[in-house]
């Protein structure tokens, strides 16, 4: 939990005058402020909220984890923080929490002399880097030889302008993903099942993912451009920034890679709604066709496929003969000058 300095009197009186318009205006409650908090009811009561990220220094005000309105208010008194810079993460409230304080800015129109913007140079700087104008969710298929993506597993990746599909393996990958360490076995499944495990979000390249999942694990991925518009982008990479170095408890049939993902996007467009569909239990290819179904939200799909699928590809094209070749000389059996190879026409030949 970040605890701000008590404001001067002027701007005391300035934040009062705040707080008052947000609850006026009801801001606590409305769809853009839940989703960054990463607030959900209740499932037994219905009312009560409780956010998902367990971080202490997500939060601003003490019961900030359970009342969105107590967060909203402590966040904007963070906001006059004249030393901001003494929280866990060294940076002033404003930069910290920039997304947040780039909507409440457009909501109660904060007046520049009264509550002066910081100049976030950190963030500005990791924003020009990433540079996106595009999100792409990528799905790769499911690995059986690991319980934790037996039903398959999402990601996003951000790609520049003017991209073709072989350079966007260079792009930036968002993937949330629990620290499991060493574990294996019966206590990886209890962690797993009881939130043992810590969440958090990271920035990979793109490459290191499809070696991963396509290339190491034969895994095909589907990759789906979504129709996000430029601001929409920002306010997505404003929430990432926000979730730098925060966790959630990890649960794999529900607080898991692909329900954490939803909240960005949610984030990005708060009327997707994505994060409210999933209530017991998200698999990944649900959180992919919940997002599927927004009419217009999908640009274009791309489907790569893996070594595995291209070679059953390939032997699939061939006769029986030529795939009983084909095994020989993968086992070494025969050479590549065999009769039987030099046989066959050019473009079989190559085939095989």
């Amino acid at each position: 939990m970040l605890i701000a300095a008590a404001p001067a009197p002027a701007a005391a009186g300035y934040l009062e005058e705040l707080v008052t318009q947000a609850r006026a205006k009801r801001l606590a409650e409305r769809r853009e402020w839940l989703v960054l908090g990463h607030y959900r009811r209740d499932n037994l009561s219905g009312s009560a909220y409780t956010s998902r990220i367990d971080s202490e220094a997500f939060f601003n005000a003490p019961n900030g984890k359970t009342s969105p309105q107590a967060e909203l208010e402590a966040t904007l008194a963070a906001f006059f923080d004249p030393d901001g810079s003494r929280n866990a993460q060294g940076e002033h409230p404003q930069c910290v929490f920039v997304a947040r304080y780039a909507w409440l800015k457009s909501a109660l129109h904060f007046a520049a002399e009264r509550l002066p913007e910081r100049q976030c140079r950190p963030f500005q700087q990791w924003f020009a880097t990433i540079a996106a104008k595009q999100v792409t969710l990528v799905f790769p298929a499911a690995y059986l030889n690991n319980p934790s993506s037996m039903f398959g597993h999402t990601l996003l990746r951000l790609d520049r302008a003017r991209q073709d599909e072989r350079s966007r393996l260079l792009s930036y990958a968002v993937n949330y993903g629990a620290d499991t360490g060493t574990d294996s076995g019966l206590m990886f499944a209890i962690y797993g099942l009881t939130g043992g495990y810590r969440g958090s979000y990271s920035l990979l390249p793109y490459y290191q993912m499809v070696q991963r999942y396509s290339d190491f694990e034969n895994r095909d991925i589907w990759e789906y451009q979504l129709s996000f518009t430029e601001t929409e982008i920002r306010r997505l990479l404003e929430h990432l920034w926000e979730l730098r170095k925060q966790y959630a408890d990890y649960f794999f049939f529900d607080e898991n890679c692909s329900y954490q993902l939803l909240f960005l996007l949610d984030a990005a467009r708060p009327e997707l709604n994505l994060t409210d569909r999933f209530r017991l239990y998200a698999i990944p290819i649900e959180t992919v066709r919940a997002v599927l179904e927004h009419e217009g939200l999908m640009k274009r799909a791309v489907f790569r496929p893996s070594k595995r699928t291209r070679i059953e590809h390939g032997l699939g094209l061939l006769g029986r003969t030529e795939r009983t070749l084909t095994a020989r000389l993968a086992a070494g059996e025969v050479q590549p000058d065999h009769p039987l190879v030099r046989a066959l026409a050019p473009q079989r030949r190559a085939e095989v």
